[in-house]
């Protein structure tokens, strides 16, 4: 069922969402447990947040402190694995996060978790194709589907150990892969030796210096792989005799079309299962098809360091550009929203190369500051906080008085503000502005960001997306 969170909370739960995942932690997994929509409430979110029992209070601290660092203000309660969230513009009312331990529901955290849940995945597909289509599986099926996959090191009682939500939406998944692959005979994989982490992992790290692309994942972004298991030694054979980008992307192509390996993306489903096949067509259709565009952009003053650019009309469709470095380092990056998880990360420098690759040789005059300047005590702040204050003032930012009385005052709130939100605030504004002044084309950029971050670009490969 479709969760709606008041509309006073909306702007803080998508902080929420943001602050559970991190560079080194990742708590995808959780429960919104009770929604209040009276005015008089003054809790009008629970949510529970699932981590191994060892990490609760640390996961509270991290939660916490990527809140603060996004503006948000959050209190730790006196038990360490409880928090607060107070809203934005109304710090009377708040969400409530319960940090609890993964044997209550759910199994892991971070990368341990997003294993489970993609291990899952797995078992539920070949259930699906052994036991056929059931209302009810028994533990015997889930067994069953066991003997088809190859998963690594995730067990049976892991996956059995998961919330309600994920068992559903994988049944779902299963059915979704079933009803548009079909077919028998079918291993899934996940992490595997001889396949995900072997042949196919290897193959990338053979051609990737072809490429422009930063990792596996914006080649073939696919979590699990189905694969004929008559012709798996056949297959590993195949992908172990490619040596560049372009034949092994034919290679993959061809055992997707003939549907003896089959690489599937997966995002948290909600509601209705979705599956669409990517990168099957040419670059160049791909472009032509594409219809991300530059739609607006979205920015306050102090109360985030975010700049956000709309590809589409809907909440979800857009860039989020943040310093994704925490306190201690720059890592400017833009990272592709969606309704249940991000979709992929561009970094800051593999843009300004992906553009220039792309025709937009002026991109040079885009500047990602240095993490030394952006410091509030460096020899030249007081020119960073000039330029801060001039592009919010030239773009309009919500809450910015541009009334010459209120420059003081807005100046002095932005030199005050910690070294991170003035690195990640300059590095969003100055692409903004390259974007709004220089940029020849506003719309094909955004195309081609939107493409290189969803794994879609000249030389990514096929895979199918389930959502």
């Amino acid at each position: 069922m479709a969760i709606t969170i008041p509309a006073s909370a909306e702007k803080t739960f998508e902080k929420v969402m943001d602050a559970l995942g991190g560079e080194d932690y990742s708590y995808y997994l959780f429960d919104v447990k009770n929604v209040n929509e009276s005015d008089r409430a003054k809790k009008v979110v629970e949510m529970v947040v699932y981590v191994p029992q060892t990490q609760r209070v640390t996961a509270a601290a991290k939660i916490q402190d990527a809140l603060s660092k996004d503006n948000v203000t959050a209190e730790v309660l006196p038990k360490e694995t409880e928090l607060n969230v107070y809203l934005t513009g109304d710090v009377k009312k708040y969400i409530r996060l319960n940090v609890k331990p993964n044997g209550s529901k759910g199994s892991g955290g971070g990368a341990a978790a997003t294993a489970i849940q993609e291990a899952a995945q797995c078992v539920y597909a070949a259930m699906r194709y052994e036991c056929g289509e059931k209302e009810i599986y028994t533990e015997d099926d889930l067994r069953c589907g066991m003997n088809h996959v190859d998963v690594g090191g995730t067990k049976l009682e892991d996956i059995m150990g998961l919330p309600k939500e994920w068992k559903e939406g994988s049944m779902k998944g299963a059915n979704e892969i079933f009803k548009k692959v079909g077919g028998s005979g079918y291993k899934f994989v996940r992490g595997d030796r001889l396949l995900d982490d072997g042949s196919i992992k290897n193959a990338f790290k053979r051609v990737k210096g072809q490429t422009n692309l930063s990792s596996e994942d914006k080649w073939n972004p696919a979590d699990i792989w189905m694969v004929k298991e008559s012709e798996m030694a056949e297959i590993k054979k195949h992908l172990d005799g490619e040596s560049t980008i372009d034949c092994l992307n034919n290679a993959l192509l061809q055992r997707f079309n003939d549907g003896s390996l089959i690489g599937i993306s997966l995002k948290k489903i909600e509601g209705d299962a979705k599956m669409d096949i990517k990168n099957n067509q040419p670059a160049s259709v791909r472009k032509a098809n594409e219809k991300a565009k530059f739609v607006k952009y979205d920015l306050t003053f102090t109360s985030s360091m975010d700049v956000y650019l709309y590809y589409g009309s809907g909440t979800f469709e857009k860039f989020q550009a943040r310093n994704f470095g925490g306190s201690t380092k720059g890592d400017w990056k833009l990272e592709l929203k969606g309704r249940s998880a991000a979709q992929g990360k561009i970094q800051g420098t593999v843009l300004i190369e992906l553009l220039k690759n792309a025709g937009f040789t002026n991109i040079s005059q885009f500047k990602i500051p240095t993490w030394a300047e952006s410091d509030p005590k460096a020899n030249k702040a007081g020119d960073i906080t000039t330029e801060i204050y001039n592009l919010l003032k030239d773009y309009s930012a919500t809450k910015f008085d541009k009334s010459p009385k209120a420059e003081a005052n807005n100046k002095a709130q932005i030199a005050i503000q910690d070294k991170s939100w003035r690195y990640s605030k300059l590095a969003g504004l100055r692409f903004l502005d390259w974007l709004q002044k220089t940029c020849s084309d506003k719309d094909m950029a955004m195309k081609e960001m939107y493409l290189y971050a969803s794994s879609q670009s000249d030389k990514s490969s096929v895979y199918y997306k389930l959502q």
